[in-house]
């Protein structure tokens, strides 16, 4: 008996619907005070798997040098929205302009970090981790400031995080690897319910260590369940969403954001942005699902008092790439690359700055800002966290980028 329920419960948990991770020392320094975050915001990471082609993306439509170099697949003037100093959004993410005109979009331009691994892998583990690139950190950046600031958690919190479509192209935790998490995986809530469902409610007697380990994490799979489930029953209406994965994870999010839901992370992402060959038949299509979606989770955060102010987006991926197409019509992988991030206390605009066409390193566009140097921005400005996260002491924080902490 006892080892037939061990076997069910097992692999209704080996699902991947609530994972607790693993224990590690959140702080660098070594500092085991607990630091404190706004545990009432909520930061939504979208990653855009494969290494997305940031020269298409936030385009230097006003620099000649930028069609020399991309005679084939260089975005046409007429078709990019055009933004401020030369830059430009790729034609089909326009949906983005009502968020760039009222100064909620920021983009952060030349994002990278020295001697960077050209490897999808290796690339977006020091992402995840943000470490150097001879490092590797046995946690995700987030998962070490969520840990940091674990003893302050509100009792009503739902999960650390919820990822939303499995954990990435490579799998893993990604940045929330790592520590006495819970991370809560799954397609859409329905599905986690009726998982769970099946689960038995725990009973009274445990009869022995490691039967009390896996009954402890079943009662936190039903618990969970059920709050979720009266979380997104209760939701407010909101409006469409594009008919997208990424549309569709993000609706899931916007439903359990609006209905008061307490979880600092959610994660989703659009993955195949590698293109090496054809890239104008895929990338601008994947860019213009990138920001439809976030137009509709924007408009939909909006039409709730108060929810857009407590959420920021925030894109990132392994890499970017090279400043010259390739004989294929496409791009291979490069260094620096621009992002987009965006919510209710952002201050828009242009953020670093943007890499030079004229003095590439082999071919390379050199990296001007830090990309940790974004997520110290989010850690201290958006959620109130000043303990130490990085490895690195020398990333600072960019100014001013949010209203409020």
């Amino acid at each position: 008996m006892l080892r037939r329920d061990l076997l069910k419960m097992g692999s209704a948990a080996a699902i991947g619907m609530l994972a607790p991770g693993l224990a590690h020392a959140a702080d660098p320094a070594g500092d085991k005070t607990p630091g404190t975050l706004a545990w009432d915001r909520s930061l939504v990471l979208i990653e855009l798997g494969g290494g997305n082609d940031g020269l298409n993306t936030v385009v230097p439509y006003a620099d000649p040098e930028y069609y020399k170099l991309r005679k084939r697949i260089g975005v046409p003037e007429a078709d990019v929205f055009k933004l401020d100093k030369g830059l430009g959004l790729n034609g089909t993410m326009k949906a983005l302009e009502a968020s760039w005109k009222e100064g909620d979009l920021s983009v952060f331009l030349g994002l990278g970090y020295p001697n960077l691994n050209r490897s999808h892998f290796r690339g977006i583990d020091i992402w995840n981790g943000a470490s150097k690139h001879d490092e590797m950190p046995p946690d995700g950046w987030l998962a070490r400031i969520l840990d940091g600031a674990n003893g302050g958690a509100p009792s009503d919190l739902l999960a650390h995080s919820i990822t939303l479509g499995g954990n990435g192209a490579y799998g893993g935790g990604g940045a929330l690897y790592g520590h006495q998490l819970n991370r809560l995986t799954m397609e859409r809530p329905e599905d986690f319910v009726r998982r769970a469902k099946r689960i038995p409610k725990p009973g009274d007697k445990i009869p022995n260590p490691a039967m009390s380990h896996i009954m402890h994490i079943q009662g936190d799979i039903n618990r969970t369940a059920d709050r979720l489930e009266e979380a997104y029953r209760k939701a407010p209406k909101l409006p469409d969403f594009p008919r997208t994965g990424l549309g569709e994870h993000l609706q899931i999010a916007a439903k359990l954001i609006t209905a008061g839901v307490t979880c600092p992370v959610y994660k989703t992402g659009i993955y195949g942005f590698d293109h090496h060959s054809n890239e104008n038949a895929a990338h601008p299509g994947m860019v213009g699902e990138l920001a439809n979606a976030l137009a509709a989770f924007r408009l939909a955060l909006k039409s709730v008092p108060g929810a857009w102010e407590r959420t920021t987006v925030m894109t990132y991926s392994e890499f970017g790439r090279r400043a010259v197409e390739n004989d294929s019509g496409g791009t291979d992988h490069g260094t620096a690359a621009p992002h987009l991030v965006m919510g209710g206390q952002v201050t828009g605009g242009f953020y670093g700055k943007q890499p030079s066409l004229t003095q590439l390193d082999n071919g390379d566009l050199v990296y001007t800002t830090d990309f940790r140097s974004m997520y110290a921005t989010i850690a201290q400005q958006f959620w109130g966290y000043k303990k130490s996260f990085l490895s690195d002491k020398g990333i600072q924080a960019i100014p001013k980028v949010f209203k409020t902490v």
